[in-house]
């Protein structure tokens, strides 16, 4: 528990009658990277949302660095929220903004003057890979462009934990695969412990420490990237490889 930076007890989600998050438990160790993997409606950004406290279970805890954060109140829940950086699925930037402004967005915000916030940004810009692009609108850069700022911004504040919301989604192979590694910098160079949601495989066995599977609103198996790959489990097996031995059941039904 001491060295748990993230940990989700028995949380239950529903909004109306659709029961998402059906009692999930997750523990993630200070410097390791989790990789939530499910299908589409599985609950994965409920979850996330969850972790960083945008949400708040209906029962259950979420801790971070040993503190409860579904019992704080908004100013307290808010320094919680400083510990994190986060990577949107579409990078999330405004448009109306340069992409120094972009990335030193919360800087500027927490009283940093101008010139110092720029500084920062082209160096965190640099760190993934992007030179001279600083002046630019997001309007100006590649898709894959676009995500690599919006990793500069999720870095600039020096977060503890960094989270990814389906960062390969929408980019080419190639690009995906140096995002991939870029996520392996950041862990190995930052020192983060990390979570990302994605439903590909390829990039999660890539940036995994651990694999965990969220089926119908729980964890159903987790794992090192290697026993995810060569798992018994014939629900894992069959998201993970589009096969299935034995009759499993899927959205109430049993399939043989």
């Amino acid at each position: 528990m001491a060295d748990s930076v993230i940990e989700v007890v028995d949380v239950h989600k529903s909004f109306g009658d659709n029961h998402v998050l059906r009692g999930v438990n997750l523990r993630v160790e200070k410097g390791q990277s989790m990789v939530v993997i499910g299908g589409s409606g599985s609950g994965k950004s409920v979850l996330m949302k969850h972790i960083i406290g945008l949400l708040r279970p209906d029962s259950g805890r979420v801790l971070i660095s040993g503190v409860d954060i579904t019992r704080l109140d908004k100013k307290h829940l808010y320094e919680i929220r400083k510990k994190f950086g986060m990577l949107f699925q579409g990078a999330a930037l405004f448009d109306s903004m340069t992409v120094w402004e972009n990335v030193s967005f919360a800087l500027t915000r927490s009283g940093m003057k101008d010139r110092e916030a720029r500084m920062v940004a082209i160096e965190k810009l640099r760190l993934v890979g992007l030179r001279n692009v600083e002046d630019l609108m997001p309007s100006e850069l590649s898709g894959g462009m676009r995500k690599r700022v919006g990793l500069a911004r999720a870095i600039a504040h020096k977060p503890e934990i960094l989270l990814y919301d389906e960062p390969t989604t929408g980019i080419d192979p190639i690009m995906a695969d140096a995002i991939n590694e870029l996520i392996i910098k950041m862990r190995e160079e930052l020192n983060v412990t990390s979570v990302a949601i994605t439903h590909d495989m390829h990039s999660a066995y890539r940036i995994a420490g651990r694999i965990a599977f969220l089926y119908e609103g729980q964890i159903v198996e987790e794992g090192a990237p290697d026993e995810i790959q060569n798992t018994s489990n014939p629900l894992t097996k069959q998201f993970i490889t589009g096969s299935f031995e034995g009759p499993i059941k899927v959205e109430g039904i049993s399939v043989s």
